[in-house]
C-alpha cells in the first residue's frame, strides 16, 4: 500500500444546534476526505498548515484518531480557520466562512513537496483552499510537483460561491487543476455553477472537455454515479443506515472512499480508466455506505470497515 497526501482547507465547524447553542467540529473538505480514508484503513499524509490554538490542536487530535499523519513543522500561530454551519429543516447545511490569514491559508509549496513521501499513490485538494486565486496558484505548483512524481490526481471542487469574489477568474483557474486530474468528484450543484451554461448533459460535457480518467457525480438522495474515460458507467442509491443527524461531510466521505480503495486496488496510470462495472459499483457500493453511517451522526465523523459491515451485515 502506498501513501495518499492530502491538502486544502483545515476548518473548525460550528455547527448551529439551536438556543444559541454551536457544537465545534473538525471540519474542512479535504480534511474530512482524510479522515475517512483513514478510517478505513489507508496510510494518509495530510500536508495542510494547522494552527497552534486550541481549535488547531482539535483539529491535529481528530487526523491522529483517524490514524491521519501530519506534515513535520506544520503548525503556525494564525488562528484557526471557521465556519459556521447552519441547518435547514431537511439538516441541510448552510456555510458562513471565515478565512481571512488563517493557518491552513498558509501553503508553503517548498515545504509541502518535500514532505512528499517515497510511496506516493494520490494527491488530493479541493474546496475552499482552490478558490483565493493567490492559494490557487500556491496548490498549482503542489500538484504538478505530485503529478511528476507519478501520483495519481484528485480534485474535488465543492464550490463556495458565498466566498468566491470573482467567479470568472475563480473557473478560469480551477479548469487548470481539472486539466491535471485524473480523478474528479463533483456535485450537481457544482457543475451548475462551474459551468451554468452545460444543462442536462454537463456530466457528459464535462468528461468531454477535460478527460478525467474517473468522474464521480454526486446528486444527494439520488445518490452516486460514476464514469470513465473509456465510456463504463455505474450508478448507486444512497445509503441511510439510520436516523440522519445531519450531511455534513457526507460527500467527503465519500471521495475519502474512492481515495482509499482507489489506493488498495494498486491503481496507477491510465488502470483507473480501466475499471469495470462491477468494480464501479463495489466502489460506489462502499462510498454510499461510509456517507450513509456519516450522515447519521453528528458533523463530519466516518465510519471504520468494521463499522460499516457491523451495520449493513
Amino acid at each position: 500500500m502506498s501513501v495518499i497526501v492530502i491538502g486544502g482547507d483545515a476548518i473548525i465547524d460550528l455547527i448551529d444546534r439551536g438556543q444559541r447553542l454551536f457544537e465545534a467540529c473538525p471540519g474542512g473538505s479535504t480534511l474530512n476526505c482524510a479522515l475517512a480514508a483513514g478510517q478505513l484503513g489507508s496510510e494518509v499524509l495530510y500536508v495542510s498548515t494547522l494552527s497552534s490554538d486550541s481549535y488547531g490542536d482539535l483539529l491535529a487530535t481528530r487526523l491522529a484518531e483517524c490514524h491521519v499523519k501530519l506534515r513535520a513543522n506544520a503548525r503556525s500561530s494564525a488562528y484557526t480557520s471557521l465556519a459556521v454551519v447552519s441547518l435547514d429543516e431537511m439538516e441541510q447545511p448552510s456555510y458562513a466562512f471565515y478565512r481571512d490569514r488563517t493557518a491552513d491559508r498558509d501553503v508553503p509549496v517548498a515545504d509541502i513537496i518535500a514532505s512528499f513521501p517515497e510511496r506516493m499513490s494520490i494527491f488530493h485538494v479541493g474546496s475552499c483552499a482552490l478558490i483565493p486565486l493567490e492559494d490557487q496558484e500556491a496548490w498549482l505548483q503542489v500538484v504538478v510537483a505530485a503529478k511528476d512524481r507519478g501520483a495519481l490526481i484528485s480534485i474535488d471542487p465543492n464550490c463556495r460561491p458565498s466566498i468566491t469574489k470573482n467567479p470568472i477568474a475563480y473557473r478560469e483557474g480551477i479548469a487548470r487543476f481539472f486539466r491535471l486530474a485524473d480523478l474528479f468528484k463533483c456535485s450537481d450543484e457544482d457543475l451548475e455553477y462551474l459551468h451554468p451554461e452545460w444543462t442536462d448533459l454537463a456530466v457528459e460535457a464535462f468528461i468531454e472537455t477535460y478527460s478525467p480518467q474517473l468522474c464521480i457525480y454526486t446528486q444527494g438522495a439520488e445518490g452516486l454515479r460514476a464514469y470513465t474515460k473509456l465510456g463504463v458507467s455505474a450508478q448507486m442509491s444512497a445509503s441511510l443506515p439510520g436516523p440522519l443527524s445531519d450531511t455534513v461531510g457526507a460527500g467527503d466521505s465519500v471521495h475519502g472512499t474512492l481515495l482509499s480503495e482507489i489506493d488498495r486496488l494498486g491503481l496507477v496510470g491510465q488502470q483507473l480508466s480501466e475499471l469495470n462495472e462491477s468494480q464501479l459499483t463495489k466502489i460506489l457500493l462502499l462510498a454510499s455506505r461510509v456517507a450513509g453511517v456519516n450522515c447519521t451522526r453528528a458533523g463530519c465523523q466516518p465510519p471504520t470497515r468494521k463499522e460499516v459491515a457491523e451495520m449493513f451485515g
